[in-house]
């Protein structure tokens, strides 16, 4: 395990999956949260055969480098689950394909950049989220019959957590220095209180306004991180 704390703060696992991680030690993760959908959809009512492409179709050329249909159909399967839940599917997919496809290509280019950049994920450490994730059920019964409501399996759940991974690393090592001020939490206050009839004291919720503006911060720092490369990257999409 690389020596960062891993926090996993949140797996939406019907939404999306994001992993946070904090601190300087070796431990597993602390918490482990699943949100369940209130609603169970059917895997084979979240996408169509007609939605997926073959697994070994190269569906664009990344700077040199293949994406193939696997890779593809997952991403494609994340958006259309969530557009599912919300209940906000476009009547025109090919909405689905273009952020599939733009998807697709920021993760490769993160993970090429990363790979560039010396950040990297174990499989030992895809393991041991894996297995802290599993360790939250009473069972293992319990844990596979949630896995079964959703649209992935196993293997593929495992690759969910690498990709989430990868990318908590890479914030971790490229955007360790952005810092959120006095003055910027207290300007978000005044916003806030002007909002609300009646707001808590700021020092209720200091510790929230400053970990929102830094997660915004954060996402902000990582999308410019990310039009940078698609602008200095060779892209070739490959689906009609």
């Amino acid at each position: 395990m690389r020596p960062d704390k891993i926090l996993v703060v949140g797996f939406v696992l019907l939404s999306t999956l994001f992993v946070a991680c904090s601190g300087q030690d070796n431990e597993l993760p602390e918490e482990l949260q699943f949100e369940e959908p209130e609603e169970q959809v059917e895997t084979e009512e979240i996408v169509s055969a007609e939605e997926i492409v073959d697994r070994d179709q190269v569906v664009v050329i990344v700077n040199g480098e293949e994406v193939y249909g696997n890779r593809y159909n997952l991403v494609y399967i994340e958006i259309k689950n969530s557009l599912t839940q919300s209940g906000e599917v476009p009547d025109d997919l090919a909405v689905v394909r273009e952020s599939a496809m733009l998807d697709l290509i920021k993760q490769t280019l993160l993970a090429q950049d990363a790979a560039a950049k010396g950040i990297i994920v174990t499989d030992q450490e895809t393991e041991a989220i894996f297995q802290d994730t599993k360790a939250q059920f009473d069972s293992e019964e319990e844990f596979e019959q949630i896995l079964a409501q959703l649209p992935y399996t196993e293997a593929v759940f495992r690759e969910i957590l690498a990709k989430s991974l990868l990318q908590q690393y890479y914030i971790n090592d490229q955007f360790s220095d952005i810092r959120v001020s006095s003055d910027d939490i207290e300007a978000f206050y005044a916003i806030l209180s002007e909002q609300m009839e009646e707001a808590p004291e700021l020092d209720e919720i200091r510790t929230e306004i400053h970990n929102q503006l830094l997660q915004t911060e954060i996402q902000m720092a990582l999308n410019d991180r990310l039009n940078q490369l698609i602008g200095e990257a060779e892209i070739e999409e490959k689906l009609p």
